[in-house]
Parts: C-alpha cells; structure tokens; sequence
C-alpha cells in the first residue's frame, strides 16, 4: 500500500488589505529540493577542491623547477670548483716531487711521471665512472631532450673522494717532507762552516816534522796563528763535552754537535764557557792562548767525524 504524502501549506500574507497568498508544497517536493541542494553542494565542493588542488599542484611544479634550475647551477659550479681543486692538487703534487728531489729525498726519476697540472681535457664530475678511463654517455631520453646528463650522487661523492685521497697523500708527502727539512735544517746549524778565528794558516792536516820535537808526526787539524787574547767561536750549533787541560793540546774544548761531528779547539788562554753547555754558533767559547806543547799563540782546530780527523778547510765556507 502506498504511503500517504503530507501536503504543507505556505501562507505568504503582504498587508492588511491585501490578499493573502498561499502555496501548497508536497513533502515529495521538500525531499527532492533537499537532495538537489546537496548535490550541488557537492558538486561546488569537488569544484573548488579541484581548483585549489590545481592551484596547488602549479605551485609546487613551480617550485620544483625553480629547485631543479638551482641544483643544475649548483651541481655545474660543484663541478667547476673539483676541476679547479684538481688541476691545483696536481700542480702541487708537481711541486711537492720538485722538492723532494731537490731534498734527495726522491729520484729525478719521479719527475717524469709527474703531470704538469689539469687542462681543459679534465672530465666533469658527470662524466666520470667507477671505471677507469671509461666515459659515461647520455641516454636517449636525454639526447632528445638536448640536455646534458645529470651526475649521479653517487658519482659526484666518488669523485670528491678521490679528490680527498688524492689531497690527503700529498698532504702525508709534504708532512714528511717538511720533517725532513727540519732534521736538515737542525744538521746544517751543527756541522761546522765557519772560521773559528781569525789569523794565519799555519800547520795543515797531515803528517810533519813537529816545530818542537823534531820528529814526524801526524797532526790531527789546523793550526791557525794569531794574537794572544783573540776570541775564538763555536763554528756550529753544540754541547761542550770537555772544557779543561788536556796534555800537550794544553787547555781544550771539546764539541758534540751531533750526528757524528765533534770539533776541537786546543792551546787557549781561557774559557768562555763550561763542560755541558750548549753553544751557537758564532757564539765565544774562549781565548785564544800558547798553552799546552806550542811554541807561540795560535788555535789548534779540529773536524773529527765518528771520531776521525778530517780536513776543517772543507767545513769553512764563508
């Protein structure tokens, strides 16, 4: 049995002389309005989500692209800046060969293998592989597309790692060589260069008749003859192992200046310093005197390395 549709009256009254106005509206009527009313509804809300959701999406492709052209320009000046790194690490390793060689810490050999320092054949970071000597080629997409292809992460971190290693051994060379040149520079400020004092050169080294005895002997240094009362210096950076009377030198001075050189300085008047100091060079040490067996005042020098005489004309250069 069919139900019964209420019927609703609207009764629209204007003024008191006027004739009221009355509508009669189904219940069936009422129901469809409201379903329509709601499917325009809806129908607005989906328009207006899919317009904001558009607008969104613009936005956001917006600033993806605007992310996109930056990182391009990034990832071209990050390339640019590791040819540049490179090309400055090679020319350094050049160097850094340069002077180990010319430390004779390396063969003059090892300069031909050197590079000169990076060109403009050095590949960008994007064309480089995990295979050496092998080139990464663009795809097709990207080749109809005209563009350049794009480093992977994993290339560019490959590359900046190499980079790093690379920096990291020159840096481990120039460490060593720099430790070398320090060990040089405190061998150079210790073996004997200079004159001890200033005067005549008398007695060289080698075997003579001795002024006193008359007899051949062997004379361990050079005599250098000269006031009485002259200073005589340290003719290298040392510690005085013997200050005091020895023999027919008469009153000495012994000098360890390390890695087997040792001077003598022999017939003073007086001393300057005492047994244990540690002397400069070209600092006064004591006076020179005709103690001990010599016949008038003069310096009696000495060279010895590891214990052996040489020559101390070969340690004077100035």
């Amino acid at each position: 049995m069919k139900a019964k549709e209420n019927n609703y009256t609207v009764i629209i009254v204007s003024g008191a002389t006027s004739t009221n106005k009355e509508f009669v509206i189904s219940s069936k009527l009422i129901r469809n309005s409201i379903i329509a009313f709601i499917f325009l509804l809806l129908i607005f809300g989906y328009i207006i989500f899919d317009y904001l959701n558009t607008s969104f999406n613009k936005e956001k492709m917006k600033r993806l692209e605007k992310e996109n052209v930056e990182k391009e320009a990034t990832i071209d000046k990050l390339n640019t800046d590791m040819r540049e790194i490179e090309e400055r690490l090679n020319q350094m390793a050049v160097y850094k060969e340069r002077i180990s060689v010319a430390m004779g810490l390396t063969s003059p050999d090892a300069l031909k293998e050197v590079g000169i320092g990076g060109g403009s054949d050095v590949a960008p970071v994007g064309a480089i592989t995990n295979v050496p000597g092998k080139r990464e080629m663009p795809n097709s997409d990207m080749i109809n597309k005209g563009k350049k292809p794009e480093p992977s992460r994993d290339t560019v971190m490959k590359k900046a790692d190499d980079i790093r290693q690379k920096a990291k051994k020159i840096q481990e060379r120039l460490e060593f060589v720099e430790s070398a040149m320090e060990k040089q520079k405190v061998r150079l400020a210790q073996t004997p260069s200079i004159w001890p004092t200033k005067g005549y050169l008398t007695s060289p080294l080698g075997w003579r008749t001795h002024p006193l005895t008359g007899k051949k002997d062997f004379h361990n240094g050079q005599d250098i003859a000269t006031q009485f009362g002259n200073k005589i210096i340290a003719t290298a950076d040392g510690v005085a192992l013997v200050v005091g009377h020895w023999d027919y030198l008469g009153n000495l001075i012994i000098i360890d200046h390390g890695f087997g050189f040792t001077t003598r300085y022999g017939h003073l008047a007086s001393f300057n310093i005492k047994e244990g100091d540690r002397v400069k060079r070209f600092q006064v040490i004591g006076y020179v005197g005709n103690t001990g067996r010599s016949s008038a005042p003069h310096l009696h020098y000495e060279v010895r390395y590891f214990g052996k005489p040489l020559n101390p004309m070969n340690f004077i250069i100035d």
